[in-house]
Protein backbone atom coordinates (compact mmCIF):
# COMPACT_ATOMS: atom_id res chain seq x y z
CA UNK A 1 0.00 0.00 0.00
CA UNK A 2 1.23 3.50 -1.29
CA UNK A 3 2.01 6.33 1.30
CA UNK A 4 -0.73 8.18 -0.75
CA UNK A 5 -3.61 5.13 -0.79
CA UNK A 6 -2.85 5.27 2.97
CA UNK A 7 -3.65 8.76 3.43
CA UNK A 8 -6.43 8.82 1.44
CA UNK A 9 -7.83 5.81 3.65
CA UNK A 10 -6.89 7.81 6.52
CA UNK A 11 -8.83 10.79 5.50
CA UNK A 12 -12.16 8.56 4.58
CA UNK A 13 -11.83 7.11 7.55
CA UNK A 14 -12.44 10.16 9.23
CA UNK A 15 -14.88 11.64 7.12
CA UNK A 16 -17.15 8.62 8.34
CA UNK A 17 -16.25 9.31 11.60
CA UNK A 18 -17.55 12.64 11.47
CA UNK A 19 -20.78 11.30 9.67
CA UNK A 20 -21.93 8.99 11.93
CA UNK A 21 -21.06 11.10 15.15
CA UNK A 22 -23.22 13.85 13.55
CA UNK A 23 -25.81 11.40 12.85
CA UNK A 24 -25.96 10.44 16.40
CA UNK A 25 -28.05 13.86 16.53
CA UNK A 26 -30.12 13.62 13.47
CA UNK A 27 -31.11 10.63 14.46
CA UNK A 28 -31.62 11.18 17.75
CA UNK A 29 -34.18 13.76 16.79
CA UNK A 30 -35.50 11.83 13.88
CA UNK A 31 -36.95 9.13 15.97
CA UNK A 32 -38.48 11.73 18.51
CA UNK A 33 -41.64 10.33 17.26
CA UNK A 34 -41.51 6.76 15.68
CA UNK A 35 -40.03 3.80 16.08
CA UNK A 36 -36.82 2.51 14.74
CA UNK A 37 -38.66 0.60 12.38
CA UNK A 38 -39.77 3.10 10.47
CA UNK A 39 -36.92 5.78 11.05
CA UNK A 40 -34.62 2.88 9.80
CA UNK A 41 -36.83 2.39 6.66
CA UNK A 42 -37.17 6.12 5.87
CA UNK A 43 -33.23 6.81 6.25
CA UNK A 44 -32.28 3.50 3.93
CA UNK A 45 -35.09 4.44 1.31
CA UNK A 46 -33.48 7.81 1.33
CA UNK A 47 -30.40 6.75 1.19
CA UNK A 48 -31.23 4.49 -1.56
CA UNK A 49 -32.72 6.98 -3.86
CA UNK A 50 -29.44 8.83 -3.35
CA UNK A 51 -27.16 6.10 -4.75
CA UNK A 52 -29.44 4.93 -7.28
CA UNK A 53 -28.57 7.54 -9.90
CA UNK A 54 -24.76 6.18 -9.54
CA UNK A 55 -25.27 2.90 -9.96
CA UNK A 56 -27.75 3.47 -12.84
CA UNK A 57 -24.88 4.99 -14.41
CA UNK A 58 -22.07 2.87 -13.55
CA UNK A 59 -23.80 -0.41 -14.00
CA UNK A 60 -24.09 -3.15 -11.20
CA UNK A 61 -20.79 -5.94 -11.14
CA UNK A 62 -21.93 -9.61 -11.83
CA UNK A 63 -22.82 -10.99 -8.50
CA UNK A 64 -22.69 -14.90 -7.25
CA UNK A 65 -24.81 -17.28 -4.88
CA UNK A 66 -22.23 -16.81 -2.48
CA UNK A 67 -21.78 -12.86 -2.93
CA UNK A 68 -25.57 -12.58 -2.57
CA UNK A 69 -25.55 -14.84 0.60
CA UNK A 70 -22.18 -12.76 1.97
CA UNK A 71 -24.20 -9.22 1.17
CA UNK A 72 -27.17 -10.52 2.51
CA UNK A 73 -25.57 -11.59 6.14
CA UNK A 74 -23.57 -7.92 5.75
CA UNK A 75 -27.06 -6.08 5.37
CA UNK A 76 -28.63 -8.12 8.30
CA UNK A 77 -26.17 -7.49 10.85
CA UNK A 78 -25.15 -3.55 9.88
CA UNK A 79 -28.39 -2.06 8.81
CA UNK A 80 -30.62 -4.04 9.90
CA UNK A 81 -29.90 -5.80 13.29
CA UNK A 82 -26.94 -3.18 14.32
CA UNK A 83 -28.99 0.17 13.29
CA UNK A 84 -32.25 -1.62 15.00
CA UNK A 85 -30.25 -2.08 18.23
CA UNK A 86 -28.47 1.35 17.93
CA UNK A 87 -31.67 3.19 17.36
CA UNK A 88 -33.15 1.55 20.07
CA UNK A 89 -30.34 2.54 22.67
CA UNK A 90 -30.74 6.52 21.29
CA UNK A 91 -34.76 6.60 21.96
CA UNK A 92 -34.06 5.04 25.48
CA UNK A 93 -31.04 6.81 26.72
CA UNK A 94 -29.03 10.06 26.12
CA UNK A 95 -26.40 10.40 23.01
CA UNK A 96 -23.42 10.80 24.87
CA UNK A 97 -23.99 7.53 26.34
CA UNK A 98 -25.14 5.74 23.04
CA UNK A 99 -22.18 6.40 21.09
CA UNK A 100 -19.63 5.59 23.51
CA UNK A 101 -20.64 2.19 23.57
CA UNK A 102 -21.70 2.07 19.73
CA UNK A 103 -18.25 2.59 19.38
CA UNK A 104 -16.71 -0.15 20.64
CA UNK A 105 -16.91 -2.25 17.54
CA UNK A 106 -13.19 -1.89 16.65
CA UNK A 107 -12.14 -4.71 19.58
CA UNK A 108 -14.45 -6.92 18.17
CA UNK A 109 -13.42 -6.51 14.45
CA UNK A 110 -9.95 -6.79 15.73
CA UNK A 111 -10.70 -10.22 16.78
CA UNK A 112 -12.75 -11.54 14.07
CA UNK A 113 -10.58 -10.31 11.51
CA UNK A 114 -7.25 -12.02 13.09
CA UNK A 115 -9.30 -15.27 13.41
CA UNK A 116 -10.89 -15.25 9.74
CA UNK A 117 -8.38 -13.22 7.76
CA UNK A 118 -5.46 -13.57 9.64
CA UNK A 119 -4.66 -10.26 10.39
CA UNK A 120 -2.13 -9.53 12.80
CA UNK A 121 -3.12 -7.04 16.12
CA UNK A 122 0.22 -4.65 16.07
CA UNK A 123 1.28 -2.92 19.09
CA UNK A 124 0.05 0.38 16.96
CA UNK A 125 -3.36 -0.64 15.95
CA UNK A 126 -3.56 -2.35 19.83
CA UNK A 127 -2.69 1.60 20.94
CA UNK A 128 -4.77 2.86 18.66
CA UNK A 129 -8.18 1.08 19.75
CA UNK A 130 -6.86 2.14 23.12
CA UNK A 131 -6.50 5.74 22.70
CA UNK A 132 -9.78 5.50 20.62
CA UNK A 133 -11.73 4.18 23.81
CA UNK A 134 -9.42 6.67 26.04
CA UNK A 135 -11.04 9.87 24.27
CA UNK A 136 -14.42 8.40 24.39
CA UNK A 137 -14.71 8.09 28.29
CA UNK A 138 -12.71 11.52 28.24
CA UNK A 139 -16.07 12.90 26.55
CA UNK A 140 -17.97 14.97 28.67
CA UNK A 141 -21.20 13.31 29.61
CA UNK A 142 -24.53 15.53 28.99
CA UNK A 143 -27.70 14.93 30.73
CA UNK A 144 -29.90 11.97 31.17
CA UNK A 145 -30.39 8.89 32.60
CA UNK A 146 -27.80 5.55 32.36
CA UNK A 147 -30.02 2.60 32.17
CA UNK A 148 -29.77 -0.95 31.54
CA UNK A 149 -31.16 -0.38 27.86
CA UNK A 150 -28.35 1.97 27.06
CA UNK A 151 -25.72 -1.58 27.02
CA UNK A 152 -28.25 -2.21 24.24
CA UNK A 153 -25.46 0.03 22.03
CA UNK A 154 -22.93 -2.30 23.04
CA UNK A 155 -25.14 -5.60 21.38
CA UNK A 156 -24.87 -3.52 18.08
CA UNK A 157 -21.44 -2.47 18.31
CA UNK A 158 -20.98 -6.70 17.90
CA UNK A 159 -23.86 -6.50 15.34
CA UNK A 160 -22.22 -3.99 13.21
CA UNK A 161 -18.27 -6.12 13.51
CA UNK A 162 -19.67 -8.85 12.34
CA UNK A 163 -21.08 -6.78 9.38
CA UNK A 164 -17.79 -4.94 9.08
CA UNK A 165 -15.48 -8.14 8.75
CA UNK A 166 -17.45 -9.03 5.29
CA UNK A 167 -16.70 -6.11 4.21
CA UNK A 168 -13.42 -7.11 3.52
CA UNK A 169 -14.13 -10.06 1.03
CA UNK A 170 -17.01 -7.83 -0.14
CA UNK A 171 -14.72 -5.15 -1.82
CA UNK A 172 -12.92 -7.81 -3.31
CA UNK A 173 -15.41 -8.08 -6.08
CA UNK A 174 -17.68 -5.01 -5.53
CA UNK A 175 -17.46 -1.44 -5.98
CA UNK A 176 -18.23 0.78 -2.80
CA UNK A 177 -21.31 2.24 -4.27
CA UNK A 178 -22.66 -0.96 -5.62
CA UNK A 179 -22.23 -2.66 -2.16
CA UNK A 180 -23.42 0.17 -0.09
CA UNK A 181 -26.64 0.46 -2.53
CA UNK A 182 -27.47 -3.17 -2.94
CA UNK A 183 -27.16 -3.72 1.57
CA UNK A 184 -29.49 -0.85 1.55
CA UNK A 185 -31.62 -2.37 -0.90
CA UNK A 186 -31.69 -5.25 1.44
CA UNK A 187 -31.94 -3.62 4.42
CA UNK A 188 -35.38 -1.65 3.13
CA UNK A 189 -37.05 -5.30 1.72
CA UNK A 190 -36.49 -7.18 5.21
CA UNK A 191 -37.70 -3.59 7.06
CA UNK A 192 -40.71 -3.54 4.76
CA UNK A 193 -41.94 -6.91 5.85
CA UNK A 194 -41.68 -6.51 9.58
CA UNK A 195 -42.58 -2.51 9.41
CA UNK A 196 -46.50 -2.59 10.24
CA UNK A 197 -46.98 0.84 9.14
CA UNK A 198 -44.48 3.85 8.45
CA UNK A 199 -44.48 7.38 9.69
CA UNK A 200 -44.14 10.30 6.86
CA UNK A 201 -44.27 13.38 9.69
CA UNK A 202 -42.16 16.09 9.05
CA UNK A 203 -39.32 16.04 11.37
CA UNK A 204 -38.86 11.92 10.53
CA UNK A 205 -38.41 13.23 6.96
CA UNK A 206 -36.42 15.58 7.18
CA UNK A 207 -34.15 13.92 10.10
CA UNK A 208 -34.15 10.23 9.28
CA UNK A 209 -34.75 10.71 5.54
CA UNK A 210 -33.73 13.99 3.86
CA UNK A 211 -30.32 14.56 6.46
CA UNK A 212 -29.74 10.98 7.56
CA UNK A 213 -30.26 9.78 4.80
CA UNK A 214 -27.52 12.05 3.12
CA UNK A 215 -24.99 11.35 5.93
CA UNK A 216 -25.79 7.65 6.07
CA UNK A 217 -24.45 7.75 2.45
CA UNK A 218 -21.30 9.45 2.81
CA UNK A 219 -20.12 7.62 5.94
CA UNK A 220 -20.92 4.42 4.14
CA UNK A 221 -19.46 5.37 0.78
CA UNK A 222 -16.44 6.62 3.20
CA UNK A 223 -16.08 3.53 5.36
CA UNK A 224 -16.35 1.32 2.46
CA UNK A 225 -13.68 2.86 0.45
CA UNK A 226 -11.45 2.98 3.48
CA UNK A 227 -11.63 -0.74 4.04
CA UNK A 228 -10.78 -1.37 0.74
CA UNK A 229 -7.80 0.88 0.79
CA UNK A 230 -6.75 -0.39 4.27
CA UNK A 231 -8.59 -3.12 5.55
CA UNK A 232 -10.88 -2.98 8.28
CA UNK A 233 -8.73 -3.63 11.40
CA UNK A 234 -7.28 -0.46 10.32
CA UNK A 235 -9.70 2.00 9.68
CA UNK A 236 -12.30 0.68 12.64
CA UNK A 237 -10.29 2.55 15.18
CA UNK A 238 -10.34 6.08 13.61
CA UNK A 239 -14.04 5.86 12.22
CA UNK A 240 -14.98 5.04 16.47
CA UNK A 241 -14.29 8.23 17.05
CA UNK A 242 -17.52 9.38 16.09
CA UNK A 243 -18.49 10.73 19.96
CA UNK A 244 -15.41 12.49 19.66
CA UNK A 245 -15.84 13.94 16.39
CA UNK A 246 -19.44 14.12 16.95
CA UNK A 247 -19.33 16.36 20.17
CA UNK A 248 -16.46 18.71 18.83
CA UNK A 249 -18.46 19.66 16.23
CA UNK A 250 -21.42 20.25 18.03
CA UNK A 251 -19.63 22.49 20.35
CA UNK A 252 -18.18 24.41 17.49
CA UNK A 253 -21.64 25.22 16.08
CA UNK A 254 -23.41 25.42 19.20
CA UNK A 255 -20.59 28.16 19.72
CA UNK A 256 -20.10 26.41 23.25
CA UNK A 257 -17.26 26.27 25.17
CA UNK A 258 -14.84 23.66 24.64
CA UNK A 259 -13.29 22.42 27.91
CA UNK A 260 -10.21 20.49 28.77
CA UNK A 261 -11.76 17.24 28.75
CA UNK A 262 -12.53 17.87 25.14
CA UNK A 263 -8.91 19.05 24.37
CA UNK A 264 -7.75 15.62 25.62
CA UNK A 265 -10.21 13.95 23.65
CA UNK A 266 -9.17 15.20 20.35
CA UNK A 267 -5.24 14.93 21.36
CA UNK A 268 -5.92 10.79 22.00
CA UNK A 269 -7.98 10.78 18.59
CA UNK A 270 -4.88 12.49 16.82
CA UNK A 271 -2.73 9.93 18.56
CA UNK A 272 -5.56 7.38 17.22
CA UNK A 273 -4.90 8.51 13.73
CA UNK A 274 -1.40 8.69 13.87
CA UNK A 275 -0.72 4.78 14.91
CA UNK A 276 -2.87 3.86 12.21
CA UNK A 277 -0.93 5.64 9.62
CA UNK A 278 1.97 4.19 10.76
CA UNK A 279 0.30 0.39 11.98
CA UNK A 280 3.86 -0.90 12.25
Amino acid sequence: MSVYAQMLGVALAVVSSVCWGVGGVIFKLGLKNVNEYSGNLIRSIFASLYLLPFVIYYGVEKLTLLLLLILFVSAFFSFFLGDLLYFNALKTSPVSYVLPLAATYPIFVAVMDNIIYGAKITPNIALASLATFLAIVVIPKGGGEFTLKSFTAVFASLSWAVAIVTLDYLTRYLSPVNLAFLRLVMNSAMLFMVTRSISFERDTIIYMGIIGGMLSVVGILSFITAVKIMGSHLVTPISATSPVTGAIIGKIFLREKITLRHVIAMILVFLSVLLVSNPG
